[in-house]
């Protein structure tokens, strides 16, 4: 879902692809091996509530994250300036495509958890931001 929202809203004048990471091992090793405007997506957790039904059945709310991470390469400030720059613009991009959005089957929309940046290898750095929306677990009794 997230993999298909980000593919059909990202502007394609700026994002290359949208791929989807196993883990956090693969998260950073692919982002070290792709270019400027590809964004990496990888669930991260998921919390439930407690059972919530005194009379038989469930019903626990889950709370899902996920990460998206955007990767910039730019040499050309020994800082890392121009790619902090470029961020600000990929930022907007995924959070004008996920801020709000209520995917399939979930029960609220997604929200910003919050964000920071690495860099991956000289000239490389990746900024993730981490999402999360929430989902009920249901069952009724037998």
């Amino acid at each position: 879902m997230i993999h298909a929202r980000l593919t059909a809203q990202l502007p394609s004048s700026r994002w290359n692809a949208v791929e989807i990471c196993e883990d956090i091992d693969t998260f950073g090793d692919r982002a070290g091996q792709v270019e400027t405007g590809t964004a990496l997506v990888m669930p991260w957790n998921e919390r439930a509530t407690s059972q919530t039904l005194l009379s038989g059945g469930t019903r626990q709310l889950v709370t899902t994250q996920f990460a998206v991470g955007m990767v910039v390469r730019a040499y050309d400030h020994m800082l890392g300036a121009d790619r902090a720059v470029q961020f600000d613009t990929l930022k907007s991009d995924i959070e004008t495509a996920l801020a709000g959005w209520e995917p399939a089957g979930f029960a609220q929309p997604c929200e910003l958890v919050g964000g920071e940046s690495s860099p991956v290898s000289k000239g490389v750095s990746i900024y993730v931001q981490t999402w999360a929306t929430a989902r009920f677990l249901t069952r009724a009794s037998a």
